[in-house]
C-alpha cells in the first residue's frame, strides 16, 4: 500500500511538471545595452509553448487565447492600407512598395526573417499554400551583421523589433529613445542574428498579459491607434 501511494504521488508530480512545461505563457524580462556614455534598457517578450501570427483584424484583449499584440507592418497614408505584400492565414493582399527590405514568414512554429532579395516570391507562395502568414518590413540585422536602414535618418525615438537567435524568437522594445543605428548595434550586442522592425511612432500601442492574466498596455504614443491596419500577435497553442 505504501509503495503504491509513493508511486501514485510521483506520478502526480510528474504529470504536474509536464503540464506546467506545456503551459502557454509569455516570459518578460529586461536586458541592458551599455555604450561609452549610455545604458539602454530593452524589454524582451518571449513566448513559451505559443505561436506568432500576423492578422488584419484588431485583436481582442479579452480573448483568452491571446498573450500579446503589437503592430507589425507599416500603414500607408489615407486611404490606409498595409504597406507591402502581406499574407494572413493564406489570404494574400498586394500593395507594391519599394521601401521595405525584409520579410517575415510564419508557418506554424517556424518564424523566418529574410532579406527581400532572397526567395520573396517563394515565401509568399508558401504562406498562401500552407495557410501561413507573411509581412514586409525593414531589415535591421542579418546573420549577426547590421543592415543599412536609412528611412529613419538620425531621429531618436522608441524602437521595437522581432528578433531571432538560435535559442528564441522574441519581441524587443526600448524604454529609452534611440536612433535606429544605436538600436541595431544594441540588438547585435545582445546576440541576435536576425531582426526585422515593427512599426512604432504614433502606432506604438500594444499590450501583453502577465502571469495573472492582467492586460498590460505598452507603447508611448497611441495617436494613430485607430488607424492601425495589422498586428503581430502571440497566441496560445
Amino acid at each position: 500500500m505504501k509503495k503504491t501511494l509513493i508511486f501514485f504521488t510521483i506520478t502526480l508530480l510528474s504529470l504536474f511538471t509536464l503540464l506546467k512545461a506545456q503551459e502557454s505563457r509569455l516570459q518578460v524580462d529586461t536586458l541592458y545595452y551599455k555604450t561609452d556614455t549610455m545604458q539602454y534598457s530593452f524589454v524582451r517578450y518571449t513566448p513559451e509553448n505559443a505561436q506568432y501570427h500576423f492578422q488584419r483584424q484588431k485583436p481582442d484583449s479579452n480573448d483568452n487565447k491571446l498573450l500579446m499584440s503589437v503592430v507589425a507592418a507599416f500603414t500607408s497614408k489615407r486611404p490606409e492600407h498595409i504597406v507591402g505584400t502581406s499574407v494572413s492565414k493564406g489570404n494574400k493582399r498586394v500593395y507594391p512598395t519599394d521601401a521595405e527590405t525584409a520579410y517575415c514568414l510564419i508557418i506554424g512554429d517556424d518564424v523566418n526573417i529574410e532579406s527581400l532579395e532572397n526567395n520573396k516570391a517563394f515565401a509568399i507562395e508558401r504562406a498562401v499554400r500552407q495557410k501561413g502568414d507573411y509581412f514586409q518590413q525593414m531589415h535591421l540585422v542579418e546573420n549577426g551583421e547590421a543592415k543599412q536602414c536609412e528611412i529613419f535618418k538620425n531621429r531618436a525615438t522608441f524602437r521595437r523589433a522581432l528578433v531571432k537567435n538560435e535559442a528564441e524568437t522574441s519581441i524587443i522594445e526600448t524604454l529609452e529613445r534611440m536612433t535606429i543605428e544605436e538600436f541595431i548595434k544594441g540588438l547585435i550586442e545582445l546576440g541576435y542574428q536576425q531582426a526585422i522592425y515593427l512599426d512604432m511612432g504614433s502606432w506604438s500601442e500594444g499590450w501583453y498579459k502577465d502571469d495573472d492574466n492582467n492586460v498590460i498596455r505598452i507603447g508611448s504614443n497611441w495617436k494613430s491607434s485607430h488607424l492601425q491596419t495589422n498586428w503581430l500577435v502571440i497566441r496560445k497553442k
